[in-house]
């Protein structure tokens, strides 16, 4: 486990060296809503200068949480974006052309930060959106795909010295949970569906998808996955779970602090901010020293990274040497491609159910 005190102080350092750019997708609760708390409060008043794009549903509580950080971080150019409904990829081109105007009206040229933490796992069956997507897998893949492909022009501007940071949220290596159906990467077939194999799809073409823009973008950008540990928040509190998930959180919900992969608010809000810092998750080519991690390829330093709620690093390469020779990566890829262009020609992707 990295320690906590070289996380806040490396936080402190990136923060307090150069103004920073970071637009958080979902952070109007949960996780993301605890990393733009942790990062005006070690901006506090007189950083360099700290600009936050918020993109969600809730105008209102986006508007009180930040009340709240300009109590600590007055400084701070906050700016809210309606997302809509970002399990649909035409919602997020919307959300995209409302943020580049802000960057324009604001003269700003570049992202150093993208966080993304929408969305989650249903329990139950697959639920289709209007564009023919699982809505879980949307939120999960697609959607955070189409936002690093709508932004990338203002990543690659980023003066981070070793590259902007793409932070998804979610399962990292967690690879193995469900079972991977190459042959149905949307998970259409109804047979193919359910929790794990959603996640597990999630997360390996999410792997895919990065170690592709971080070998594109060799120099310019790092991408990480995250497994967050356990970190209690009202969205555990969600009426839309089903039964037998509310009784079995009441019975683990006062001892959920005892669990080792427990973690603050405060804490995982600073441990998302250290992929943002230093050398350690670099992008590809620009690694020096010693504290530089493997990436999911197994290279040192190669630009994407697979991380887990102690900021190591998950050991994941193995999963994906018979992939590889599969032309797993390859085929994540053209899938992804289609989905994107499908739904931009036809406004839905045509699935192949069957029974």
């Amino acid at each position: 486990m990295v320690k906590l005190t070289t996380v806040t102080a490396a936080n402190a350092a990136l923060i307090k060296k150069q103004p920073l750019t970071a637009v958080f997708v979902g952070a109007t609760n949960g996780i993301g809503e605890f990393t733009v708390r942790e990062l005006c409060k070690t901006h506090g008043h007189n950083g360099p200068g700290l600009r936050i794009v918020i993109v969600g549903r809730n105008e209102k509580v986006a508007q009180q949480i930040i009340t709240e950080c300009r109590s600590v971080c007055s400084s701070v150019d906050f700016h809210f974006v309606q997302g809509g409904d970002i399990s649909l990829l035409h919602s997020v081109d919307e959300a995209c052309d409302q943020l580049r105007t802000v960057l324009e009206t604001t003269k700003t040229s570049g992202i150093d930060m993208l966080v993304m933490t929408q969305g989650k796992v249903e329990f139950g069956p697959r639920i289709d959106t209007k564009e023919g997507l699982d809505k879980s897998m949307s939120l999960l893949y697609y959607s955070r795909m189409r936002f690093i492909t709508n932004l990338l022009p203002s990543l690659l501007c980023s003066t981070l010295p070793l590259g902007a940071r793409v932070i998804s949220i979610y399962a990292g290596g967690m690879e193995t949970m469900g079972t991977l159906h190459s042959s149905d990467l949307s998970l259409d077939q109804p047979k193919h569906y359910s929790f794990g194999n959603c996640r597990t799809h999630s997360v390996a073409m999410k792997t895919m998808s990065f170690e592709d823009l971080a070998t594109k973008h060799a120099g310019k950008l790092s991408c990480s996955h995250m497994y967050p540990g356990l970190v209690v928040h009202k969205g555990f509190d969600d009426p839309n779970y089903p039964w037998w998930f509310k009784i079995v959180w009441r019975i683990m919900k006062p001892f959920a602090r005892f669990f080792p992969m427990y973690l603050t608010p405060e804490e995982i809000g600073q441990r998302v901010l250290f992929q943002a810092t230093g050398d350690r998750y670099a992008a590809r080519g620009l690694e020096s020293g010693t504290k530089v991690v493997d990436a999911t390829n197994g290279v040192k330093g190669g630009g994407a990274y697979s991380v887990t709620y102690t900021n190591e690093v998950n050991d994941v390469s193995e999963f994906y040497q018979k992939l590889r020779a599969e032309k797993f990566q390859e085929a994540v890829l053209q899938h992804t491609e289609n989905v994107f262009r499908a739904i931009e020609k036809d406004g839905v992707f045509q699935s192949t159910k069957a029974g």
